[in-house]
């Protein structure tokens, strides 16, 4: 007579009955348990990227609209003192609409076409048909993430050509 198979942990043998049965109670609530360990364990990292990719795009509007801006109060500008004035003033404003901190708020100007960097900086002028890129450059922090895998200086930059309208008043 061979011995019979050997009986796994799921498997019990109760008085009364004929055959094994599924014991029940050891398994029970675990699959629970373990779905939701699972979707905690996901979403923190997906909740970080996700505030920091939103984060990104919001930076990126505030100083694509700073630029645009900037660019438009130069051109409506009696004077280029007053111009550069009004064109710091309303890209602050648009960096604090988005929750982007103005203290390292930069504007420049540069030819158009060509890169935004000090090296390429030129002198704005309000002549009837200048054309020149406005440059405006942020500083942003991504929450939750060190400075030692980021840097300290993580920069955003909007650019707007200024096209100087060939009818200005008083010219």
């Amino acid at each position: 007579m061979t011995p019979p198979p050997p009986l796994s942990r799921r498997w019990r043998f109760t008085r009364g009955r004929t055959g094994p049965t599924r014991d029940a109670d050891s398994e029970s609530g675990r699959a629970i348990v373990e779905v939701i360990f699972l979707a905690v364990l996901m979403l923190i990292p997906v909740t970080y990227i996700l505030i920091n990719l939103l984060r990104l795009q919001a930076a990126t509007l505030a100083v694509t609209q700073a630029a645009r801006d900037a660019g438009r109060a130069i051109d409506t500008a009696p004077t280029i003192g007053d111009g550069l004035t009004r064109a710091q003033q309303i890209a602050a404003i648009d960096l604090a609409d988005q929750r982007i901190p103005d203290n390292g708020l930069t504007i420049q100007f540069t030819a158009p076409g060509t890169d935004c960097t000090p090296a390429n900086t030129i002198t704005p002028t309000l002549d009837p048909g200048a054309v020149y890129d406005i440059c405006v450059t942020a500083i942003i922090t991504l929450p939750g993430v060190p400075t030692i895998v980021t840097g300290t200086n993580n920069t955003i930059t909007g650019v707007y050509t200024v096209h100087i309208g060939e009818l200005r008043e008083g010219r």
